[in-house]
């Protein structure tokens, strides 16, 4: 019994031995699996820490390049047309482009990247839209980054730092002294040392500007002037034009920003009605010469008149320089006008120019331009109209020398009893007679312009734009209009005579004097006390001003609205603190920030800002290729 029990008992030691041995297998497998558990965490927790990393790297990746295209188109405002017109972005948008100027980030396929400068596993490369740029002045880009396995895209709208985004720009905030008659320096109001300097044109206290302004210079206001937009100038001083206080600013303090250059010359803008450059302009506009009226006529449509006219489209000989009319007269007639009309009394009623340009140039003189004409002859469609008081044109075009007839640019101006302001006479007691032909002269790139606008359209003149009405929109949430006036835009407002001094004695007996007229007898032609004028458009004046004609007589007017932008090398007078001209209401058109009249002019030099911007889809595998579209489609 004894020994039963203690093999009973040693047969259960055993098993206890056998259960323990279990359960510390059990126990390790528990703890190598939870071991196990924890390396695979930790492992895929690296590799999501990694693919996260590569993500963020990607996006990152392409907003590098992004800030590397913004970088070349302000170091070079062509740079616009360099990009790859096999990119999958660019082929479809109908963009054009002059080459890639070797740049690894147009690259649209294959293992060739851009790197991100200062990174080892950053790459990026961008595809170009820019089929909107001359029209509205807009590019769009493709920018895709990658890092890793990562690639990400993203689609940004650039758009220039230009005049229009400023409800008013000038260089100088002085008057240009070909305007005031002055013998005084232009420079700017913030330069010392300078004798002699141009007066400041000073904002009055009814003047209300709805937008943000700048200038090179320092603007000069009074107390009750109204800012109600960003105020950007050399400073951040605005002058006082009198006591302390200068302005109210709703849209806050002045600012100090950098200098914006205007060019010189807009004659550049002309290049637009070439048709035998298509890589630069696939779409060309209209060039007109000479004097050339514009009626807008509120249906989309507009008549235009240009007696001197003989190409409207052309194309320049690069060996000679001789210019000759474009291979396709009937594609030039079509969208400008048959010459015929356009040197016909009633004119050629065409549709505005579709998201286009139109140029007007001084009549040519050099012998091999198509649109220059012989000494002595004259558009043969007007008679007896043209040029000086000692011209007579007859009907076949010919002239002679018979001074008979009085003096007209072949566009109606100067008007019927207008008298043309030459000026303060040095005595002050009367203004002096001014010179027709300076005034309105016949063979310059001048426009006379008003009506209500439809469409989107620029119009350029080597000479001046003269508003002779309203100008309105039809439909203000889609119509855009520029105006870039070589000389000035300026708002016509001519004048009258009604009492001219006499000269003599009684015993001599007395003659009238039209070389000049009495303070008292001078007056405005076809304005009266109140009345106003609205100019809707993007306006700009390379190397003048925006004005108003005879701001400086006549009774004191209404507002000049303008709903747009301004901006002009000169600061423009509109009006006396004595009680002549027009009071400003200028309101910002807030669609230019965003986009631009077509073909408008562009600064000397400026940064892209970008104005819209969004992540698509991946364009691009990690290798390279092109990523695809469910249907197999290059994306």
């Amino acid at each position: 019994m004894i020994r039963w029990i203690g093999e009973r008992l040693g047969r259960e030691h055993g098993d206890e031995r056998g259960m323990v041995l279990a359960n510390v297998v059990i126990f390790g497998t528990v703890m190598l699996l939870l071991v196990a558990t924890m390396v695979a965490v930790s492992t895929s927790g690296a590799i999501k820490s990694a693919a996260d990393r590569n993500f963020q790297n990607a996006i990152t990746a392409a907003y590098a390049g992004l800030a590397d295209y913004q970088a070349k188109l302000s170091n070079d405002n062509g740079y616009a047309l360099y990009g790859n017109a096999a990119a999958q972005f660019s082929k479809s948008s109908g963009s054009t482009f002059t080459g890639n100027d070797n740049n690894a980030a147009f690259t649209n396929s294959g293992s060739t990247w851009a790197p991100v400068v200062g990174s080892s596993d950053q790459w990026y490369r961008y595809e170009v839209d820019n089929s909107n740029y001359s029209s509205k002045g807009i590019l769009r880009v493709r920018v895709t980054g990658k890092s890793g396995g990562s690639v990400r895209s993203l689609v940004a709208n650039l758009k220039g730092d230009g005049f229009i985004n400023y409800l008013y720009f000038t260089n100088y905030e002085s008057s240009n002294p070909a305007i005031s008659g002055s013998s005084c320096t232009t420079a700017y109001q913030w330069q010392s040392g300078v004798s002699n300097k141009c007066q400041a044109v000073q904002f009055a206290g009814t003047d209300v500007l709805n937008g943000p302004i700048r200038t090179n210079d320092v603007f000069t206001a009074a107390c009750a002037t109204t800012f109600n937009g960003a105020v950007e100038q050399h400073d951040t001083s605005v002058r006082a034009s009198s006591g302390t206080c200068n302005g109210m600013f709703n849209g806050g303090a002045a600012s100090a920003v950098p200098y914006l250059g205007l060019p010189a010359l807009n004659s550049n803008m002309s290049q637009e009605t070439r048709t035998d450059i298509p890589a630069t302009v696939p779409r060309p506009g209209c060039l007109y010469t000479g004097p050339t009226r514009v009626s807008f006529l509120g249906n989309g449509k507009m008549t235009v008149w240009s007696p001197w006219s003989k190409a409207t489209q052309v194309k320049v000989d690069s060996v000679s320089g001789a210019v000759t009319e474009t291979n396709d007269t009937a594609k030039a007639a079509a969208l400008c006008g048959a010459v015929g009309d356009l040197q016909s009394a009633a004119g050629a009623t065409i549709s505005t120019l579709p998201s286009n340009l139109m140029y007007v140039q001084d009549i040519p003189s050099a012998a091999n331009n198509v649109n220059t004409w012989a000494a002595g002859s004259y558009p043969s469609k007007y008679t007896n109209t043209y040029c000086t008081t000692t011209v007579t044109v007859r009907g076949n075009g010919s002239s002679s020398t018979a001074g008979n007839q009085t003096f007209s640019n072949g566009q109606g101006y100067p008007a019927s009893g207008e008298w043309i302001n030459g000026g303060s006479s040095g005595s002050g007691s009367t203004y002096q007679t001014g010179s027709a032909s300076d005034t309105y002269s016949c063979t310059a790139g001048d426009v006379f312009v008003s009506g209500a606008f439809s469409g989107a359209m620029t119009i350029a003149s080597s000479g001046t734009i003269w508003v002779t009405g309203d100008i309105t929109y039809v439909d203000g949430t889609s119509d855009i209009l520029g105006l870039v006036g070589q000389n000035a835009v300026e708002i016509y407002n001519p004048a009258k005579c009604t009492s001219y001094p006499t000269t003599g004695s009684w015993w001599a007996g007395y003659v009238t004097d039209y070389s000049r007229c009495n303070n008292a007898g001078v007056g405005l032609l076809n304005r009266v006390r109140g009345a106003g004028i609205t100019v809707s458009a993007a306006i700009a004046s390379n190397a003048g001003t925006f004005w108003n004609q005879n701001y400086d007589i006549g009774p004191q007017l209404g507002v000049l609205k303008v709903v747009g932008s301004i901006a002009q090398n000169w600061r423009g007078p509109v009006a006396t603190t004595g009680g002549t001209g027009f009071s400003k209401n200028y309101v910002y058109d807030q669609r230019l920030l965003t986009t631009a009249p077509p073909k408008f002019l562009q600064p000397v030099s400026t940064s892209y800002g970008v104005t819209t911007q969004i992540e698509v889809q991946s364009a691009y595998q990690v290798d390279g290729s092109c990523a695809k579209t469910t249907a197999g489609v290059c994306r």
